[in-house]
């Protein structure tokens, strides 16, 4: 052996060890967050974060299942795509208020890489916010208030006004149907709820684009599209139909091939594809799967004549919607409930000579709140604020102002208070409050004066 050929041999044994020496390093770091979603220390976190960690690598998630932490205790599903680990919460989480969560060592990668430390983040979720618009008449533009400090921000100022909106799941941006003239015209836009962005979704050229509501996972939009219809009194918008837009993309498609096909007020499910609407024509609510929508088995009808999409269960099982029902010669609207793991349509109430509506539940699907206007001989009978169990027990009167007529009802994510929009019947040219009432007293005070279309922003 020559004196070069020795020295090619140590050569190759220094950078063999070398080698060696970085994969020993490498086992010995595991498998390793990079980043997670919130950061480490993020205060103002929506109620309706999911959490996320990226690793350097794919990781198992069969492995992790059980080694998540989070406190205050919270249930959720778990799941990977790729290097991302996504927890998300069954409830929103508790707003203004300090979470741990603790992914602890032992899982593992695709590879095998062992995960050998636990990774533990802090953040803090902000107070929930209440949307609205205001003034209740010409050109109603966006509002956010703190309902602890009563702070007000003012998110668009639309010069003919916002028509409708709502909130993402998780808080941050908001769609808009925005008027763009006094001809009638209706534009999406999205806007940031911090005050910043905003960028146009779709022109709707002789067209009304509103009614709009976001997929559970915040990726797609249903809405209203009408076309405009020159009438003795100027253009009205005529029959509504479903569209569906991507907001990454900004393609939007009709929801049914067949033109003719008429729907109005989409409502997505909170935990999956199924869209409800309602079909006039057809005297009913329609829930289709919009991943299969040509699919006849894909849709399910509920007989209604009313004309209110009602709301989903949290967990997407139940649909609960007032309905008219005859009782002694008159129709009453009652409230329904459809179980579509079992397929049947029930009352949740007994039938009675109540009007009820506003059908709203709680985030964590144990109550629902509703408006009732009984029958009686007082010379006002507002719609008050009730709440009950999903299965009409445990039913309770939250207000007593008989003069006044509570709509447009919603929880707060910690289920303490409720929203509504609240009217004064006795009072010429009375413009709407949203009233907030503390689900506990029953107490009550104004948030916003000549203020309509409240909801809550986690």
């Amino acid at each position: 052996m020559t004196s070069l050929d020795r020295i090619a041999l140590a050569v190759i044994g220094a950078l063999i060890v070398m080698i060696g020496g970085v994969v020993v390093r490498g086992d010995r770091m595991g498998a390793t967050v990079t980043v997670s979603a919130p950061s480490d220390g993020a205060a103002a976190v929506s109620t309706r974060s999911a959490i996320r960690f990226i690793f350097a690598e794919a990781m198992n998630v069969t492995t992790l299942r059980d080694r998540i932490e989070v406190r205050p205790a919270v249930s959720g599903t778990l799941r990977a795509a790729g290097s991302a680990l996504t927890f998300t919460p069954a409830r929103a989480l508790q707003p203004d208020t300090e979470y741990e969560v603790t992914l602890r060592a032992g899982g593992t990668s695709v590879r095998g890489r062992a995960m050998l430390r636990d990774y533990t983040l802090h953040f803090r979720t902000r107070r929930a916010r209440v949307a609205y618009l205001s003034p209740s008449q010409h050109a109603a533009n966006l509002f956010l208030l703190d309902a602890e400090t009563n702070a007000v921000q003012r998110i668009t100022s639309e010069p003919y006004g916002v028509h409708d909106y709502a909130i993402a799941p998780n808080g941050e941006r908001a769609v808009i149907s925005v008027n763009r003239s006094d001809d009638g015209e209706r534009d999406l836009w999205l806007v940031a709820l911090d005050g910043g962005s905003r960028e146009q979704l779709l022109r709707c050229d002789n067209q009304v684009c509103q009614s709009p509501s976001w997929s559970a996972d915040g990726t797609r939009i249903a809405f209203e599209r009408r076309e405009l219809v020159q009438r003795a009194i100027g253009r009205l918008p005529g029959p509504a139909r479903i569209w569906l837009m991507d907001v990454a993309t900004r393609e939007s498609v009709p929801l049914f091939a067949d033109s003719q096909r008429i729907g109005s007020l989409p409502m997505w499910s909170p935990v999956d594809d199924r869209l409800a609407f309602v079909d006039m024509n057809e005297s009913a609510i329609t829930i289709i799967d919009t991943s299969a929508p040509a699919d006849p088995k894909s849709s399910v009808q509920l007989p209604s004549n009313l004309g209110d999409p009602g709301a989903w269960s949290p967990d997407g099982t139940q649909l609960i919607y007032p309905d008219i029902t005859p009782l002694e010669d008159r129709g009453y609207n009652q409230v329904l409930r459809a179980d579509f793991a079992r397929d049947v349509i029930t009352t949740v109430f007994p039938i009675s000579t109540v009007n009820d509506a506003a059908v709203t539940w709680a985030p964590s699907g144990e109550r629902i709140a509703f408006s009732r206007q009984e029958a009686g001989s007082r010379a006002l009978i507002g719609a008050q604020i009730w709440t009950a169990r999903p299965d009409g027990s445990n039913t309770q009167r939250l207000t007593e102002e008989f003069a006044f007529s509570h709509f447009d009802l919603s929880w707060s994510p910690d289920e303490r208070e409720i929203i509504a929009q609240r009217f004064e019947l006795a009072q010429p040219y009375a413009k709407p409050q949203v009233w907030l009432t503390d689900v506990a007293t029953g107490k009550g005070r104004a948030l916003a004066e000549d203020a309509m279309q409240p909801s809550w922003a986690p």
